[in-house]
């Protein structure tokens, strides 16, 4: 099927499909879906066949369902179905933010010189971004920048044991690829890496380890870490 009809006909293509999924071992905890088994990709990552969210969307939901009341949240990068939520629910004021146009958004923000004033957001969420950015330590600046005193910031990356690995030196596509596991992405943090950067730009760190098992109901990652960087 040509992608412009995909596009255009997503929502129904997805009902059609999750008719094949139907069950009540597994839920999607984003549009409530149950079903017999998740969708796996070529990742092992476990989609909903319904609304096509993937594991950490879910998590990231699960998290943030009851601590976003009242709330003025920037969210850079938003799915499409975990955005959907969090307009619906009890924030405040919610922003959403994608550079390259790959996700829809309320502003186009260059997270190295992020248009939006000192202190003045409660949440951000900073997910899969950072490995993308070569000059990360003013990201996280920024960041700090914009986050009030008693806000947090909920960052994840991909993750690897032992220290941060990256080279300057590795630039094509297909070397980062290969790398880096990605092909527009400059490095592979560890949870302690990122977490020193973090601190050094000011933010004080919280690791939170998730261990679950494979059948969990929701479909989340057997194994996650999310980084929460306070400014205090």
């Amino acid at each position: 099927m040509p992608q412009s009809f995909i596009y255009k006909n997503e929502k129904a293509l997805r009902r059609a499909i999750s008719l094949m999924y139907l069950g009540n071992k597994f839920q999607c905890n984003l549009c409530d879906f149950k079903m017999s088994k998740f969708i796996e990709n070529v990742r092992g990552n476990k989609l909903c066949p319904k609304c096509g969210s993937v594991s950490r969307s879910r998590r990231l939901w699960y998290v943030l369902e009851n601590e976003i009341e009242s709330k003025i949240m920037l969210h850079f990068s938003p799915s499409f179905k975990l955005s959907e939520n969090i307009k619906n629910s009890n924030v405040k004021e919610y922003i959403t933010s994608d550079y390259i146009g790959e996700f829809k958004a309320d502003k186009q923000l260059d997270i190295l010189d992020i248009d939006e004033p000192d202190n003045y957001f409660d949440v951000i969420v900073c997910y899969y971004v950072l490995e993308h950015i070569d000059l990360d330590n003013k990201a996280m600046l920024e960041l700090y920048r914009i986050l009030n005193e008693n806000g947090v910031c909920y960052i994840q990356t991909p993750f690897k044991e032992g220290d941060i690995y990256e080279d300057n030196s590795i630039v094509s596509k297909e070397q980062r690829l290969m790398h880096f596991g990605q092909e527009d992405h400059l490095r592979i943090y560890s949870v302690s890496g990122l977490i020193n950067r973090l601190e050094h730009v000011g933010f004080t760190t919280k690791a939170i380890h998730y261990n679950e098992n494979n059948d969990n109901v929701f479909g989340f990652s057997n194994t996650e870490t999310i980084i929460k960087a306070f400014k205090k």
